[in-house]
């Protein structure tokens, strides 16, 4: 009988090893594939980044002084990455041979999630990573230290290597429950925390540290298959020896409607960071409302039978294509009518949008696109055009993102109704979440009268050197930008108003203090405060922080909180002529508003139609900031508009009635 027990854990122990291999095999292909688009100086901080984590020493990036230690990753020594590292002569040896190795490392497992390594992989992909920790070993102060490390590690590789860098820290014990909490804070999220997962599982790259036990484990199990199988496997003394080098972070169970609801709306939050991307992650969830054979299991356990059968240069075990098939399946099936829409966003998305350009000649990536044009018959005239979309002009480029954003909208109303029923049974805390998401939701999709709408995709992700705004011989202020410093500016937007221009240049954060040279260029000027005329960098600053900097606004409707206004004076002997207005609401929405003005009214009374226009705008603790564009500053018109104001608005300050204070001292 014992016999026959040992060589049955022999037996799994083999079977166990040889599903191991098989995610070696997978893992080792993707990397390679990652390794095949990173430029050098992009490699060399991928392969730097765990090392700096590892380690803890003054000579590196990371350093932090202070005690209780944070650093050192679970059997680094063991990866490739540190294989690498010894083979860097710039490292000291006495610093590899002393200060490596680490008695108790804080974290478990350290993996990239996203595009590298897959066919989606581009130059502005985002080096994303998951920290695995077990909190029971942390202390606060640890886990600040940690946080730390972190942080400087981020801060080194934007301004060492312009590359954007976010550690994701999470807890093992947390993470097999689908819990995303900070540590010692309660759980607060609105993104769908079921397809988070799954594309962790689908997407990760193994950097570091344990193996989610996951990867050895059969695909489309249940949920109770998958605990008994956890807990049977780590009660086997046998297996003790292989198991320690995993770790269990949970399954991923099928969505519900719930989380088909919450991931739709999540991903129109996030259409404006990158619209093509968006509508395929939506149709991929919007798939699961089927009875299609085709879409019962979810894409990471399809993607695990593929382990072991991924090869150099295969597309079939790539984590985005088995994506692009699901969405092309379910338009082909279910929504024909977006089919020519969602090819178009494959296209772009292997294509590296919005940097549009076709891979290298023969890599997969190329094969794949070289296929789709086959099969899809795209005529050269087509191709041609795609091919260019740099070089659309700006407004083309905006149709395609609306045309984008819309669909996600159709996808949306197709499951409101449904989404709105299941709300009303979920916990407070997730119906806090929920109206978080839907207001979140309505700021993306609205398109109020006077909205300062997007700018393309494209141009909202340049860093521009330089702007120049002028004004036409018919009265329309016109943007003109230089998109990199070899090429001539270009117009890229016009407006009837000023503010309007310049909170389309705030909206769509194409100006940057620190790398982007701006120009106003007309006969008047800018004023605020002062006689002394002020550059177009004091209107960007008084309207900042645009956006909002925590979720937690989007609990309540939005509250107007600052006002830009432009007093215009086209001739001063004449007084202030015209009158613009830019608001800010609490949702970082921006909306222009003007009043033109009747010059042969005595002055008083354009003061107080001033006055009346920003009475409109209701709310406590609005603030208000007043410039003025005129040859020479008017040193009476602000404390006259102030005077009227003075009357209308009530402030609740300790001492006073709630609605007598006037607001005079608040402006």
């Amino acid at each position: 009988m014992h016999n026959a027990s040992a060589s049955i854990e022999k037996t799994l122990a083999a079977k166990l090893l040889g599903m191991k291999a098989a995610f070696s095999n997978y893992n080792v292909v993707r990397m390679r594939e990652a390794l095949r688009y990173l430029s050098g100086p992009k490699l060399e901080l991928f392969i730097k980044i765990p090392f700096l984590i590892h380690i803890n020493h003054p000579q590196f990036p990371g350093y932090v002084p202070e005690p209780p230690e944070a650093c050192g990753i679970y059997n680094f020594k063991n990866s490739g990455f540190y294989k690498v590292v010894l083979n860097n002569k710039e490292i000291p040896r006495d610093i590899l041979d002393t200060e490596t190795e680490i008695k108790n490392p804080c974290i478990l497992g350290f993996y990239h999630i996203g595009s590298l390594g897959t066919f989606t992989q581009s130059a502005q992909s985002d080096f994303d990573y998951w920290v695995i920790i077990d909190r029971t070993c942390f202390t606060e102060k640890r886990y600040y230290n940690l946080e730390k490390k972190l942080n400087h590690i981020v801060k080194f590789s934007r301004e060492t290597f312009d590359q954007e860098v976010t550690f994701f820290i999470m807890d093992q014990a947390d993470i097999r429950k689908d819990c995303y909490a900070g540590f010692e804070r309660p759980e607060t999220m609105i993104a769908p925390k079921l397809f988070l997962k799954e594309e962790f599982y689908r997407t990760f790259l193994m950097i570091a540290g344990k193996i989610p036990l996951w990867t050895i484990l059969p695909a489309n199990i249940q949920q109770g298959t998958y605990d008994r199988l956890v807990d049977n496997l780590f009660r086997q003394p046998e297996l003790t020896f292989l198991l320690k080098d995993f770790i269990d972070l949970g399954k991923v169970e099928m969505p519900s409607a719930k989380d088909i609801y919450q991931g739709i709306r999540w991903h129109i939050c996030k259409s404006k960071e990158d619209p093509v991307k968006a509508l395929l992650k939506a149709t991929m969830i919007l798939s699961h409302t089927t009875d299609d054979k085709n879409s019962s299991m979810l894409l990471c356990d399809e993607l695990k039978q593929k382990f072991a059968k991924a090869g150099i240069d295969d597309c079939e075990s790539d984590p985005y294509k088995i994506v692009f098939d699901r969405v092309l399946h379910y338009h082909q099936a279910y929504a024909h009518d977006g089919l020519k829409l969602i090819k178009t966003a494959i296209f772009l998305r292997l294509c590296s949008y919005p940097e549009v350009r076709l891979p290298e000649p023969g890599s997969p990536k190329r094969q794949l696109i070289d296929k789709y044009i086959r099969t899809w018959n795209i005529l050269p005239s087509h191709l041609k055009k795609l091919i260019s979309y740099p070089n659309w002009p700006e407004k083309g480029k905006q149709l395609l993102d609306t045309t984008l954003i819309q669909r996600l909208a159709g996808m949306y109303e197709q499951i409101n109704i449904t989404g709105k029923a299941l709300e009303k049974d979920l916990p407070p805390m997730e119906q806090r979440n929920m109206k978080i998401l839907n207001n979140k939701v309505k700021a993306n999709l609205d398109r109020e009268s006077g909205k300062i709408p997007a700018s393309s995709n494209f141009l909202a992700r340049r860093v521009l050197p330089f702007l120049l705004i002028t004004k036409n011989s018919m009265g329309t202020w016109i943007l003109s930008a230089a998109l990199s410093k070899t090429v001539h500016e270009s117009v890229v937007h016009k407006s009837t108003a000023f503010l309007g221009l310049m909170g389309w240049i705030m909206e769509n954060r194409l100006y940057r203090r620190n790398k982007t040279h701006i120009r106003l260029k007309t006969r008047l000027k800018l004023y605020e405060s002062r006689d002394q005329a002020v550059s177009i960098d004091a209107l960007y600053l008084v309207m900042q922080p645009l956006k909002p900097l925590f979720d937690s606004c989007f609990e309540h409707n939005a509250q107007w909180t600052k006002i830009l206004i432009l007093l215009i004076y086209q001739d001063s002997s004449c007084g202030v002529t015209h009158v613009e207005l830019l608001a800010l609401n609490s949702w970082g929405e921006l909306f222009l508003d003007q009043l033109r003005l009747d010059t042969d009214r005595l002055l008083n009374d354009r003061y107080r139609k001033i006055a009346d226009k920003i009475n409109q705008y209701t709310g406590e603790g609005i603030r208000l900031f007043f410039f003025q564009m005129a040859d020479t500053r008017d040193a009476n018109a602000v404390y006259k508009i102030k005077q009227f104001l003075a009357d209308r608005f009530s402030m609740h300050q300790p001492g006073t009635p709630e609605r007598n204070r006037p607001i005079l001292d608040k402006l």
